[in-house]
Formats: structure tokens, C-alpha cells, sequence
């Protein structure tokens, strides 16, 4: 009799042991759910807002016929707007921001698609090999913003880069003819819209003064509106659904 009672604590407590682990593994999987799905809930500094000006400028020369030309350069100016969380109470700094691992899915083989950091704090942009920028761009925390030595206020400011798309054709015009100088060029210059549309995805890892990286992943659709008929278009994101932050260490 006494052995069976014990054979039947016994099952009882496996029972209980069982459920116990099985409640932990549930409520570690819920957890580990809603982390996928949300990610960081409690950042130190947050992403907020997301803006896009989409345009095209022209760079007009003269052949030995003295025809005119106006090559077509697309391009896309993207801003990032960080601010320290006013929810997180422990201090801290941003030491660094950095947009790396950058793709690019187009629908053009023909279109050469190049990056630039900003020239000065104005974000005005020169197209040239000296403000390129391949494979990743790092602003550096500083006590003030500086884009034309990349530094970003340990507190938060507006960064960007800017997209630019070369190799979509050339307009020929006459010396009296009045040559737009943004995004309808595009169009004067038989372009259709989904001849210029391509995908950017990117991922931006900002790295705290206290040793933390949280990196978000982003993708984008560009040109932003319709450039062809606008000329220049533009895009903000301050809702930001999307976009999620996870701890890397």
C-alpha cells in the first residue's frame, strides 16, 4: 500500500515538474515571439522619422555639331532623423551610426546606381568620386552635427546619404528650347517609370556610449512619388510600422 502511494506522488510530482517546464517554455517562446515581431520596446534613442526627395538634375554640353545634350542624373536624398528616447531613463550617448550591407534590386541592368555622403550641413550633395561612399558610411558621435566630417550630436540629429542613379540616356534640344532641370527631364527624355524604379534595402546600426548595437533593417522603393509628371517628389515616414530594432550586443 505505502508503495503505491509513493509510486503515485511520484507521478504526480513528474506531473507537476512536466507542467512547470512546460509553462516555462511557453512563456519563453512568447517572449521570444513578441521580440521577433517588435523587437527592442525600450531604446536609448529612437528612429524618428524616415524622409525621401526624389529628383533629377542635368548636366548639359555641346557636340562638335553644336548640338545640345542634357545627360540624366535620378537622384534620391534620404534623411534619418534620430532622437534620444525621452522613456529611457538610465544615460547614455550614441558613439556611432552606420548604414552598411547595402543591396540593390533593379529593373534597368543599365542604370548605374551610386552613393554619396553629404557635402555640408545644408545636405547639398557633388556627384563626384571625392563624396562617393561604398559598402558602408559611419557617422561618429559628437557634441554637435557635422555632415561634412560625419559627425552626428551624441544626442540625436539628421543624418543621410543620397542615391543617385546615372546611365538613363540623354535629351538632345534645341538652344531656344527651355530644358527642365529636375525629375521631368525623365519624361522629355522618353523615360517611363518603371524603367527608373529600383530597390533599396539597407541595415542602420547605432552603437551607444555604453557598449549596446541595435541594428534595423530597411527597405525602400525609389524613386519616391511620380518624378516623371512632379518633377521633384517627396516622402516622410513617421510612423515607421516596419521598422524594428534588435540587440547585436
Amino acid at each position: 500500500m505505502k508503495q503505491n502511494n509513493f509510486s503515485k506522488k511520484r507521478i504526480i510530482y513528474i506531473y507537476i515538474v512536466f507542467f512547470i517546464f512546460l509553462i516555462i517554455f511557453l512563456v519563453a517562446g512568447f517572449f521570444m515571439l513578441k521580440y521577433s515581431v517588435k523587437g527592442e520596446q525600450n531604446l536609448p534613442f529612437i528612429l524618428k522619422k524616415i524622409n525621401i526627395i526624389s529628383t533629377a538634375e542635368s548636366d548639359i554640353e555641346q557636340d562638335d555639331a553644336q548640338n545640345w545634350h542634357a545627360g540624366i542624373l535620378q537622384e534620391n536624398n534620404i534623411f534619418i532623423v534620430l532622437e534620444k528616447n525621452e522613456n529611457y531613463k538610465k544615460e547614455d550617448t550614441i558613439k556611432s551610426v552606420k548604414f552598411e550591407n547595402f543591396n540593390i534590386e533593379k529593373v534597368n541592368d543599365k542604370m548605374q546606381i551610386k552613393m554619396y555622403r553629404p557635402k555640408n550641413n545644408d545636405f547639398e550633395y557633388l556627384y563626384t568620386d571625392e563624396f562617393k561612399f561604398e559598402g558602408s558610411l559611419q557617422f561618429e558621435g559628437s557634441t554637435d552635427t557635422n555632415l561634412e566630417t560625419l559627425q552626428i550630436n551624441n544626442q540625436g540629429a539628421k543624418i543621410g546619404f543620397s542615391v543617385a542613379v546615372d546611365n538613363l540616356g540623354e535629351y538632345s534640344f534645341s538652344l531656344n528650347e527651355k530644358v527642365p532641370s529636375d525629375g521631368k527631364l525623365l519624361a522629355k527624355a522618353g523615360l517611363k517609370t518603371e524603367q527608373i524604379e529600383f530597390k533599396l534595402n539597407f541595415d542602420l546600426i547605432i552603437e551607444t556610449g555604453t557598449g549596446n548595437k541595435f541594428k534595423s533593417n530597411i527597405t525602400m522603393n525609389l524613386p519616391t512619388g511620380d518624378i516623371l509628371t512632379e518633377g521633384v517628389s517627396t516622402y516622410e515616414d513617421s510612423e515607421l510600422e516596419d521598422i524594428i530594432f534588435k540587440r547585436i550586443s
